[in-house]
Protein backbone atom coordinates (compact mmCIF):
# COMPACT_ATOMS: atom_id res chain seq x y z
CA UNK A 1 0.00 0.00 0.00
CA UNK A 2 1.53 3.38 -0.71
CA UNK A 3 2.30 5.60 2.28
CA UNK A 4 -0.04 8.30 3.70
CA UNK A 5 1.36 11.46 2.47
CA UNK A 6 2.52 14.02 4.66
CA UNK A 7 0.66 17.55 5.74
CA UNK A 8 3.27 19.03 3.70
CA UNK A 9 2.75 17.41 0.18
CA UNK A 10 -1.06 17.54 0.81
CA UNK A 11 -0.45 21.34 0.94
CA UNK A 12 1.87 21.21 -2.11
CA UNK A 13 -0.88 20.36 -4.54
CA UNK A 14 -4.32 21.99 -3.43
CA UNK A 15 -7.39 20.73 -5.46
CA UNK A 16 -8.04 24.30 -6.91
CA UNK A 17 -10.72 23.85 -9.73
CA UNK A 18 -9.84 27.92 -10.84
CA UNK A 19 -6.93 29.66 -9.51
CA UNK A 20 -8.49 32.92 -11.20
CA UNK A 21 -7.12 35.15 -13.02
CA UNK A 22 -3.58 35.23 -14.49
CA UNK A 23 -1.62 37.02 -12.15
CA UNK A 24 1.26 37.03 -15.05
CA UNK A 25 4.18 36.75 -13.02
CA UNK A 26 7.31 37.60 -14.09
CA UNK A 27 9.79 34.37 -13.75
CA UNK A 28 11.48 34.48 -11.27
CA UNK A 29 15.02 33.37 -13.26
CA UNK A 30 15.47 35.74 -16.62
CA UNK A 31 14.88 33.78 -19.74
CA UNK A 32 18.51 33.39 -21.16
CA UNK A 33 19.73 31.75 -17.55
CA UNK A 34 19.69 27.99 -16.18
CA UNK A 35 17.82 27.39 -13.22
CA UNK A 36 20.28 26.21 -10.57
CA UNK A 37 21.96 27.07 -7.34
CA UNK A 38 24.51 28.75 -8.53
CA UNK A 39 22.38 30.88 -10.60
CA UNK A 40 19.54 31.41 -8.21
CA UNK A 41 22.38 32.89 -5.63
CA UNK A 42 22.88 35.56 -8.36
CA UNK A 43 19.79 36.19 -8.86
CA UNK A 44 18.75 36.17 -5.31
CA UNK A 45 21.36 39.21 -4.40
CA UNK A 46 20.05 41.37 -6.94
CA UNK A 47 16.28 40.52 -5.68
CA UNK A 48 17.37 41.08 -1.91
CA UNK A 49 18.52 44.49 -3.48
CA UNK A 50 15.71 45.53 -5.13
CA UNK A 51 13.43 44.73 -2.13
CA UNK A 52 15.67 47.10 0.19
CA UNK A 53 15.69 49.60 -2.21
CA UNK A 54 11.75 49.68 -2.41
CA UNK A 55 11.28 49.35 1.67
CA UNK A 56 14.32 52.04 2.06
CA UNK A 57 16.49 52.93 5.31
CA UNK A 58 15.57 54.51 8.03
CA UNK A 59 17.73 57.79 9.21
CA UNK A 60 18.75 56.99 12.41
CA UNK A 61 22.17 55.80 13.62
CA UNK A 62 22.58 53.92 16.67
CA UNK A 63 20.61 53.96 19.71
CA UNK A 64 20.86 51.81 23.39
CA UNK A 65 18.54 48.77 22.47
CA UNK A 66 18.42 47.64 26.17
CA UNK A 67 14.79 46.51 26.93
CA UNK A 68 12.97 47.45 30.17
CA UNK A 69 10.53 44.68 32.25
CA UNK A 70 7.60 47.13 33.22
CA UNK A 71 6.15 43.68 34.65
CA UNK A 72 4.79 40.27 34.67
CA UNK A 73 2.07 38.08 35.12
CA UNK A 74 1.08 34.18 35.08
CA UNK A 75 -1.14 32.29 33.38
CA UNK A 76 -1.33 28.33 34.04
CA UNK A 77 0.37 27.39 30.48
CA UNK A 78 3.56 30.33 30.57
CA UNK A 79 4.59 33.39 32.86
CA UNK A 80 4.37 36.30 31.27
CA UNK A 81 6.93 39.50 31.10
CA UNK A 82 6.16 42.83 30.04
CA UNK A 83 8.94 44.59 28.08
CA UNK A 84 9.13 47.70 26.63
CA UNK A 85 11.73 47.62 23.85
CA UNK A 86 13.49 50.56 21.96
CA UNK A 87 13.06 50.48 18.53
CA UNK A 88 14.49 53.88 17.36
CA UNK A 89 15.85 56.59 19.59
CA UNK A 90 12.57 57.51 21.96
CA UNK A 91 10.78 55.39 20.85
CA UNK A 92 9.47 52.04 22.73
CA UNK A 93 7.03 49.07 21.57
CA UNK A 94 5.72 47.04 23.98
CA UNK A 95 6.28 43.40 23.75
CA UNK A 96 4.95 40.24 25.76
CA UNK A 97 7.52 37.40 26.61
CA UNK A 98 6.00 33.94 27.19
CA UNK A 99 7.87 31.02 28.92
CA UNK A 100 5.60 28.14 28.73
CA UNK A 101 5.70 26.01 31.97
CA UNK A 102 6.08 22.67 30.24
CA UNK A 103 9.03 22.41 27.93
CA UNK A 104 9.06 19.23 26.03
CA UNK A 105 12.79 19.81 24.86
CA UNK A 106 15.51 21.32 24.86
CA UNK A 107 16.76 23.61 23.39
CA UNK A 108 13.52 25.21 23.02
CA UNK A 109 11.62 26.42 19.89
CA UNK A 110 10.73 30.28 19.94
CA UNK A 111 7.93 32.18 17.62
CA UNK A 112 7.19 35.73 17.44
CA UNK A 113 3.71 36.67 16.86
CA UNK A 114 3.11 39.96 16.00
CA UNK A 115 -0.06 42.10 15.69
CA UNK A 116 -1.84 45.71 16.33
CA UNK A 117 -1.38 44.84 19.94
CA UNK A 118 -0.02 41.76 21.68
CA UNK A 119 -2.77 41.13 24.09
CA UNK A 120 -4.58 39.45 21.31
CA UNK A 121 -2.10 36.78 19.94
CA UNK A 122 -1.23 36.26 23.83
CA UNK A 123 -4.12 35.93 24.54
CA UNK A 124 -4.45 38.11 27.96
CA UNK A 125 -5.69 41.58 28.47
CA UNK A 126 -2.75 43.38 29.69
CA UNK A 127 -4.71 46.21 31.05
CA UNK A 128 -7.53 44.47 32.74
CA UNK A 129 -4.94 41.51 34.06
CA UNK A 130 -7.07 38.64 32.84
CA UNK A 131 -7.44 36.31 30.20
CA UNK A 132 -8.95 37.05 26.77
CA UNK A 133 -11.59 35.17 25.34
CA UNK A 134 -12.43 36.98 22.34
CA UNK A 135 -11.41 35.25 18.89
CA UNK A 136 -9.23 32.04 20.15
CA UNK A 137 -8.77 31.06 17.12
CA UNK A 138 -5.99 33.80 16.55
CA UNK A 139 -4.35 33.43 19.99
CA UNK A 140 -1.45 32.38 18.06
CA UNK A 141 0.77 33.01 21.06
CA UNK A 142 -0.96 31.10 23.20
CA UNK A 143 -1.38 28.36 21.02
CA UNK A 144 2.17 28.06 20.80
CA UNK A 145 3.56 28.48 23.82
CA UNK A 146 1.20 25.61 25.44
CA UNK A 147 3.37 23.26 22.13
CA UNK A 148 6.65 24.50 24.26
CA UNK A 149 7.79 27.60 22.01
CA UNK A 150 9.50 30.48 24.11
CA UNK A 151 7.08 32.80 22.13
CA UNK A 152 7.27 36.90 21.86
CA UNK A 153 3.91 39.26 21.21
CA UNK A 154 4.62 42.09 19.74
CA UNK A 155 2.34 45.18 18.61
CA UNK A 156 2.64 47.89 15.95
CA UNK A 157 4.26 51.15 15.10
CA UNK A 158 1.16 53.51 15.35
CA UNK A 159 0.41 52.61 18.78
CA UNK A 160 3.81 53.80 20.34
CA UNK A 161 4.86 56.31 17.22
CA UNK A 162 1.94 58.84 18.29
CA UNK A 163 -0.89 59.64 20.42
CA UNK A 164 -3.98 58.23 19.64
CA UNK A 165 -5.57 61.16 17.37
CA UNK A 166 -9.38 60.44 18.64
CA UNK A 167 -10.52 60.62 15.07
CA UNK A 168 -13.80 58.50 14.10
CA UNK A 169 -11.85 57.58 10.95
CA UNK A 170 -11.00 54.37 10.66
CA UNK A 171 -7.39 54.53 9.60
CA UNK A 172 -6.60 57.83 11.22
CA UNK A 173 -4.17 56.72 14.06
CA UNK A 174 -2.27 54.44 11.33
CA UNK A 175 -2.17 57.75 9.01
CA UNK A 176 -0.87 60.00 11.85
CA UNK A 177 1.78 57.67 12.73
CA UNK A 178 2.98 56.70 8.55
CA UNK A 179 3.04 60.87 8.49
CA UNK A 180 5.53 60.85 11.44
CA UNK A 181 7.62 58.13 10.23
CA UNK A 182 7.89 59.15 6.87
CA UNK A 183 8.67 63.09 7.73
CA UNK A 184 11.36 61.71 10.07
CA UNK A 185 12.61 58.83 7.76
CA UNK A 186 12.23 60.22 4.49
CA UNK A 187 13.93 57.38 2.40
CA UNK A 188 12.07 54.17 4.71
CA UNK A 189 8.94 53.31 4.34
CA UNK A 190 5.92 52.07 7.21
CA UNK A 191 6.22 48.78 5.99
CA UNK A 192 10.29 48.78 6.67
CA UNK A 193 9.26 50.19 10.01
CA UNK A 194 7.00 47.29 10.69
CA UNK A 195 9.38 44.59 9.42
CA UNK A 196 12.44 46.70 11.35
CA UNK A 197 10.34 46.30 14.85
CA UNK A 198 9.58 42.86 14.18
CA UNK A 199 12.94 42.14 13.91
CA UNK A 200 14.18 43.63 17.15
CA UNK A 201 11.44 41.27 18.49
CA UNK A 202 13.58 38.78 17.30
CA UNK A 203 16.42 40.31 18.91
CA UNK A 204 14.29 39.73 22.39
CA UNK A 205 13.49 36.30 21.55
CA UNK A 206 16.71 35.26 21.06
CA UNK A 207 18.57 36.50 23.84
CA UNK A 208 16.61 34.42 25.99
CA UNK A 209 18.06 30.86 27.36
CA UNK A 210 18.06 27.73 25.51
CA UNK A 211 16.23 28.77 22.47
CA UNK A 212 16.89 26.66 19.91
CA UNK A 213 18.10 28.45 16.67
CA UNK A 214 17.26 26.44 14.13
CA UNK A 215 13.15 26.67 14.69
CA UNK A 216 12.56 29.91 14.53
CA UNK A 217 8.87 30.58 13.58
CA UNK A 218 6.69 34.07 12.91
CA UNK A 219 3.24 33.94 12.71
CA UNK A 220 0.34 36.38 12.09
CA UNK A 221 -3.01 37.02 11.14
CA UNK A 222 -4.02 39.84 8.59
CA UNK A 223 -1.68 42.63 9.43
CA UNK A 224 0.21 40.43 11.53
CA UNK A 225 0.80 37.95 8.59
CA UNK A 226 2.10 41.13 6.20
CA UNK A 227 4.38 41.61 8.96
CA UNK A 228 5.56 37.73 9.47
CA UNK A 229 6.08 37.36 5.61
CA UNK A 230 7.85 40.19 4.80
CA UNK A 231 10.26 39.82 8.30
CA UNK A 232 10.54 35.90 7.88
CA UNK A 233 11.70 36.59 4.15
CA UNK A 234 14.10 39.19 4.81
CA UNK A 235 15.76 38.03 8.26
CA UNK A 236 17.85 35.25 7.69
CA UNK A 237 17.35 34.32 11.85
CA UNK A 238 13.83 32.98 10.91
CA UNK A 239 13.37 29.40 9.85
CA UNK A 240 9.69 29.31 9.38
CA UNK A 241 6.41 31.54 8.26
CA UNK A 242 2.85 31.01 9.13
CA UNK A 243 0.69 34.11 7.50
CA UNK A 244 -2.89 33.84 7.75
CA UNK A 245 -4.78 35.90 4.91
CA UNK A 246 -2.48 39.24 4.55
CA UNK A 247 -3.24 38.64 1.23
CA UNK A 248 0.04 38.06 -0.98
CA UNK A 249 -1.19 39.72 -4.35
CA UNK A 250 -0.69 43.80 -4.39
CA UNK A 251 -4.48 44.04 -5.59
CA UNK A 252 -5.05 41.62 -2.54
CA UNK A 253 -5.55 44.35 0.33
CA UNK A 254 -4.30 47.73 1.05
CA UNK A 255 -0.53 47.27 -0.01
CA UNK A 256 -0.44 50.64 -1.23
CA UNK A 257 -1.74 52.64 1.90
CA UNK A 258 1.19 54.98 3.25
CA UNK A 259 2.08 52.59 6.26
CA UNK A 260 2.67 49.96 4.21
CA UNK A 261 4.45 50.89 0.40
CA UNK A 262 2.43 53.35 -0.35
CA UNK A 263 1.75 54.74 -3.72
CA UNK A 264 4.87 53.62 -5.50
CA UNK A 265 4.14 49.70 -6.27
CA UNK A 266 1.53 51.22 -9.13
CA UNK A 267 4.11 52.44 -10.94
CA UNK A 268 4.10 51.22 -14.52
CA UNK A 269 7.91 50.02 -13.77
CA UNK A 270 7.60 48.75 -10.91
CA UNK A 271 9.66 45.34 -10.73
CA UNK A 272 8.99 43.55 -7.99
CA UNK A 273 6.30 40.97 -6.92
CA UNK A 274 5.19 38.83 -3.61
CA UNK A 275 6.59 35.57 -5.26
CA UNK A 276 10.15 37.35 -5.81
CA UNK A 277 10.16 37.66 -1.70
CA UNK A 278 9.33 34.62 -0.97
CA UNK A 279 11.60 33.05 -3.27
CA UNK A 280 14.22 34.91 -0.98
CA UNK A 281 13.16 32.52 2.04
CA UNK A 282 13.62 29.50 0.17
CA UNK A 283 14.68 27.00 1.20
CA UNK A 284 13.15 27.75 4.68
CA UNK A 285 8.94 26.75 5.50
CA UNK A 286 6.53 28.70 4.42
CA UNK A 287 2.35 28.07 4.81
CA UNK A 288 -0.40 30.96 4.12
CA UNK A 289 -3.82 30.42 5.24
CA UNK A 290 -5.85 31.77 3.04
CA UNK A 291 -9.38 32.82 3.49
CA UNK A 292 -10.54 35.79 2.15
CA UNK A 293 -7.67 38.38 1.25
CA UNK A 294 -5.57 35.06 0.21
CA UNK A 295 -7.42 32.83 -2.56
CA UNK A 296 -7.16 30.08 -4.83
CA UNK A 297 -4.90 32.87 -6.79
CA UNK A 298 -2.48 33.11 -3.85
CA UNK A 299 -1.69 29.57 -5.13
CA UNK A 300 0.42 31.32 -8.15
CA UNK A 301 2.50 33.05 -6.07
CA UNK A 302 3.87 30.17 -4.22
CA UNK A 303 3.91 27.81 -7.39
CA UNK A 304 6.56 30.89 -8.59
CA UNK A 305 8.59 30.60 -6.00
CA UNK A 306 8.60 26.75 -5.99
CA UNK A 307 11.06 27.06 -9.09
CA UNK A 308 13.39 27.89 -6.36
CA UNK A 309 12.65 25.28 -3.45
CA UNK A 310 12.71 22.91 -6.17
CA UNK A 311 16.62 23.56 -6.60
CA UNK A 312 17.05 22.21 -2.72
CA UNK A 313 14.63 19.20 -2.92
CA UNK A 314 12.79 21.48 -0.52
CA UNK A 315 9.14 22.12 -2.71
CA UNK A 316 6.90 21.10 -0.28
CA UNK A 317 8.12 23.50 2.07
CA UNK A 318 6.30 25.87 0.75
CA UNK A 319 2.11 25.49 0.53
CA UNK A 320 -1.26 26.77 1.09
CA UNK A 321 -4.67 25.93 2.86
CA UNK A 322 -7.54 27.62 1.86
CA UNK A 323 -10.50 27.32 3.88
CA UNK A 324 -12.36 29.80 2.08
CA UNK A 325 -14.83 30.92 4.76
CA UNK A 326 -13.51 34.48 5.65
CA UNK A 327 -10.87 36.40 7.15
CA UNK A 328 -10.44 35.09 10.37
CA UNK A 329 -9.06 31.52 10.37
CA UNK A 330 -11.25 28.56 11.09
CA UNK A 331 -10.16 26.04 13.97
CA UNK A 332 -9.12 23.43 11.28
CA UNK A 333 -6.82 25.52 9.08
CA UNK A 334 -4.69 26.46 12.51
CA UNK A 335 -4.92 22.77 13.71
CA UNK A 336 -3.48 21.61 10.38
CA UNK A 337 -1.11 24.71 10.30
CA UNK A 338 0.90 23.35 13.66
CA UNK A 339 0.91 19.97 12.45
CA UNK A 340 2.42 21.21 9.25
CA UNK A 341 4.68 23.15 11.70
CA UNK A 342 5.53 20.11 13.76
CA UNK A 343 6.23 18.35 10.27
CA UNK A 344 8.84 21.33 9.18
CA UNK A 345 10.71 21.07 12.39
CA UNK A 346 10.68 17.42 12.68
CA UNK A 347 8.82 17.66 16.02
CA UNK A 348 6.11 15.60 17.53
CA UNK A 349 3.04 17.06 18.12
CA UNK A 350 2.22 18.32 21.43
CA UNK A 351 -1.18 18.80 23.21
CA UNK A 352 -2.88 22.42 22.81
CA UNK A 353 -6.11 23.61 23.51
CA UNK A 354 -8.32 26.66 21.87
Amino acid sequence: MPSERTVSQKLSVPAYDDLGEDEKLKPIFPEDVEPTIRSWEKVRKGLRAQWDEVLGRPSFGDFDKAAEIIGTFEQPEYSGTVFRQPVAPGIRQLLVLMVPRKTPRSPRPGAVAPFYHPDLMCGYDLEKGERQTERPNVQFGRHLVQQGYVVVCTEAFPYNTVPDPKSDKGFAWWQAAADKVLADNPHWTGMGRLIWDTSRAVDLLLEQPDIDRERILVMGHSLGGKMAFYTGCLDDRITAIIASDFGIGWDFTNWDAPWYLGEQIHNADFPLAHHQLLALHAPRSFLVIAGQADRPASWQYIQAAQEVYELYGKKDAAGCFDHGTGHQPTEESIRLAYQWLAEQFDLPDQPWEF
